[in-house]
């Protein structure tokens, strides 16, 4: 973003509830197709590489000889095996899912920022699937108000300021994977148990995968639904 968006992003984040135009979201996050490009070019670490890294690393490692000197050799290498393995499967998932949901939050960004504007509501043949029941699930709400004197539909600050910071936030867990690879010693380190490492990698699976919750779900409402009760009212039950 250039300044003056990012400071107007900021004042969003502070208020909201602030109409905007519908297509405002891509001011905010222009680079969005950029990054969605660069997120289906990203690829983890093959086993096969991982695997070679190790062999190379683990006989110096201090976690070996330490082991080692509690038990054989061979027995040492085949729970350094078991780990390394352990902590492949889990990191590899964290990074998979962490770029899928950046994927969506590019695409949710882009079909936002290109919603079909037929009045009152857009046709079925115009809308995607996917997206749209991602706007259900998240309570997330494109339409034209009753009080807009713009002719333009519109979307609650609220809904774009969840979407980039959920991007966001992705891509900074991403990052830091990324850097946990380029310093290799991930494959051989031993910080928990494998019960304890697998239920910190369900944990931070079903973070990426929530969403943060409108103000109307945190009260346990829907916005779309109040949206849909005054559309019927203005053009009846066609809606």
């Amino acid at each position: 973003m250039i300044n003056s968006m990012k400071q107007r992003y900021e004042e969003l984040k502070k208020y909201g509830n602030i109409l905007l135009n519908y297509n405002d979201i891509l001011l905010f996050y222009p680079d969005y197709y950029k990054t969605k490009i660069e997120l289906q070019n990203e690829k983890f670490i093959t086993k096969e590489d991982a695997d070679k890294i190790f062999e190379e690393k683990y006989e110096s490692s201090k976690i070996f000889k330490l082991l080692s000197n509690k038990t054989s050799k061979e027995q040492a290498y085949e729970y350094l095996v078991h780990n390394k393995d352990i902590n492949y499967e889990c990191l590899k998932s964290i990074f998979d899912k962490a770029v899928e949901s950046s994927i969506t939050m590019c695409e949710l960004i882009d079909y936002i920022g290109h919603y079909p504007n037929t009045y009152p509501v857009p046709k079925e043949e115009e809308k995607n699937l996917k997206m749209e029941e991602l706007l259900e699930e998240y309570d997330i709400v494109i339409r034209y108000y009753l009080d807009d004197e713009i002719d333009e539909m519109q979307i609650i600050s609220d809904d774009v300021v969840r979407i980039i910071e959920k991007l966001n936030q992705n891509l900074e867990l991403i990052d830091t994977i990324k850097k946990v690879l380029r310093i290799n010693n991930w494959l051989i380190a031993v910080k928990y148990s494998e019960e304890e490492t697998k239920e910190q990698t369900k944990y931070i699976i079903n973070e990426i995968n929530s969403f943060p919750l409108s103000k109307y779900q945190e009260k346990n409402k829907s916005k779309r639904e109040e949206a849909k009760m005054y559309l019927r009212l203005q053009h009846g039950n066609i809606i």
